[in-house]
């Protein structure tokens, strides 16, 4: 088999020694059990965890601490990843793995390279990241929760991406090609050009309206001749002044726009302290129990005296994160008021100016004397105008010319995608989607409205469980696509529990028949399934993992595998 396939998985625990390993040897595997609730989803989870993604766990099982092993070949190369809380160890099997501090950036980028994944998505800060892999494996894990009411939702910490899910989907079912994100990068670039081009504008604006603000009001008329006279005769001196006083009108604009955005910070920050404070008490005083239900959602929420106490620690940081902004805003202050000491005397020595060269006129009139105040004034504005809106012009023309790079860009992407290699792609998958619902027996599913695989939230109707029949013919649609349009390597197929809405036993028969006959063969399949007579066929050709009552981690594995954890983190550091 081509791309990534699991080999084995060591999990240990040592605040309670205990400690367990599980192999994937074939491409078809089982993991079963007689009970419900002895590990096999959270088995299954770990493989995806241990390798950069966060499933949902339970509080019993986070309260183990554990440190995980992922052995596992791509395209027959060896690979070992280990991974505990956020820090990841990865590398080729028999040389030392690189320690990454989380799974994001550097992990991630070293993980889509040897994967061949690489999609892009726009992060919140307007800026591309190359996803953690969590965002790989989206199309090929059915969680046994989330997956089957919604797929491309099997994993936590999905929302760092604010609506990902339809490049995520147009990427793998082939309509994204690796131009497209070549391309999205220089739009990316543009965009940056942009932004930091109309911030300029926005402040040589703000500048202006200062200036606007503190100009005399000019009641007499001055010709353009007896301007350019006046201006001959004081120009040098006055120059310097005025370039000086307006570079302090923009330092005092920026510095306004800094001191409104502390004093917004300090009063978030200042809120989130009080309120954690008051989430503390009301988990002190009202919550009797070290859990609390979420009364929307369902979702069990931790509230032991650990819990609490993150509380109280993350509102201490905050109080000391508002505590650091109040002190740079007091140093702001300051810096204020030495700038407008210092634009006053700037301000001072320019009517000095004014005063000397008023002086050679004592004896005209007050009227007169106006007159060649205001020239005065008319010689600076117009100097200082003229450079800073100068400035502002070639601010807007770099904008401008970034908002034609970036049309242009769109433009070429588009073209990348003809309308005839759509309308195929649209085809293939409405073909596979179409048959495999047929085979399913999932014929009350309504496909109105669906025409391609981004659609997967028109496909409705049915009863529960041909609702569940529809989810799984999507699901192998897309495998289908994305072997078809190999964008990436492919990575093993793990479905938890496919007899949702418990299945009539013919019905679940067809599902798993499917699922080892129409899955194309380059796939790893791993499949978690209460034990059942139905699975009989399915067991001949896989390697069972069968779950007893007891622990999923044991306390004689514990001595072993521990020497192996050691031996592959000591080698690495």
């Amino acid at each position: 088999m081509k791309g990534l396939q699991f080999q084995r998985l060591v999990l240990l625990s040592d605040s309670k020694k205990l400690a367990n390993q599980f192999m994937f040897p074939k491409r078809l595997n089982l993991v079963t059990g007689n009970d419900n609730s002895i590990g096999k989803s959270t088995l299954v989870k770990n493989l995806f965890w241990a390798i950069g993604c966060d499933p949902h766990f339970d509080q019993e099982w986070k309260s183990n601490d554990v440190k995980a092993i992922l052995y596992f070949q791509i395209n027959e190369i060896d690979y070992i990843v280990s991974r505990y809380q956020d820090t990841v160890y990865f590398g080729k099997r028999g040389a030392p793995l690189k320690k990454y501090s989380k799974v994001t950036g550097e992990f991630a980028q070293t993980f889509a390279k040897v994967t061949g994944f690489d999609l892009l998505l726009e992060n919140r800060q307007n800026g591309l990241d190359c996803p953690p892999p969590a965002f790989y494996f989206l199309p090929f894990y059915i969680d046994q929760k989330k997956s089957w009411d919604e797929p491309w939702n099997g994993f936590e910490c999905l929302a760092q991406y604010s609506n990902f899910r339809r490049n995520l989907i147009k990427y793998f079912c082939g309509y994204l090609s690796t131009e497209h994100f070549e391309i999205e990068e220089d739009i990316f670039e543009q965009k940056a050009k942009e932004s930091a081009a109309n911030r300029q504008v926005d402040r040589i604006s703000a500048a202006i309206e200062v200036l606007e603000e503190v100009a005399p009001i000019q009641t007499i008329a001055i010709t353009q001749p007896e301007l350019e006279s006046i201006q001959v005769e004081i120009e040098q001196e006055l120059k310097e002044f005025s370039f000086q006083q307006s570079k302090l009108y923009e330092q005092q604009s920026i510095l306004a726009n800094e001191l409104h955005d502390l004093e917004q910070q300090h009063l978030i920050a200042s809120s989130s302290a009080k309120e954690l404070n008051e989430d503390y008490k009301f988990a002190v005083e009202n919550i009797p129990s070290d859990s609390l239900e979420c009364p929307l959602c369902g979702v069990e929420h931790d509230n032991s005296l650990l819990s609490r106490a993150g509380l109280l620690a993350d509102r201490e940081t905050l109080e000391q994160q508002a505590n650091n902004i109040k002190a740079v805003l007091e140093k702001k202050f300051r810096q204020k008021a030495e700038l407008t000491e210092e634009l006053n005397f700037v301000s001072s020595e320019i009517d000095r100016i004014n005063d000397k060269y008023l002086s050679h006129y004592d004896d005209l009139e007050t009227d007169e004397q106006a007159y060649f105040g205001q020239a005065l004034h008319a010689i600076s504005q117009k100097k200082m105008n003229h450079s800073v809106t100068q400035t502002k012009e070639n601010y807007q023309l770099q904008s401008k010319n970034a908002q034609d790079q970036q049309k242009e860009l769109k433009a070429d992407q588009r073209k990348l995608l003809k309308k005839k290699d759509k309308d195929e792609l649209n085809e293939l998958f409405m073909g596979n989607l179409i048959e495999n619902i047929e085979i399913l027996s999932a014929k009350g599913v309504n496909l109105n409205g669906v025409k391609s695989p981004v659609d997967y939230k028109k496909i409705l109707g049915g009863g529960a469980a041909e609702g569940t029949r529809g989810t799984l013919a999507y699901q192998l649609a897309i495998l289908r696509q994305i072997e078809h349009t190999a964008h990436c390597e492919l990575a093993p197929f793990v479905i938890d529990t496919p007899n949702q809405q418990e299945q009539a036993e013919h019905r679940y028969k067809k599902v798993l028949e499917v699922i080892k006959e129409n899955i194309p063969a380059g796939y790893q399949v791993i499949l978690c399934a209460m034990d059942n007579e139905v699975l009989s066929t399915y067991k001949q050709d896989a390697h069972i993992i069968e779950l007893d009552g007891e622990r999923l981690l044991q306390k004689k594995h514990y001595e072993t595998l521990r020497c192996e954890y050691e031996e592959i983190v000591l080698a690495s550091n």
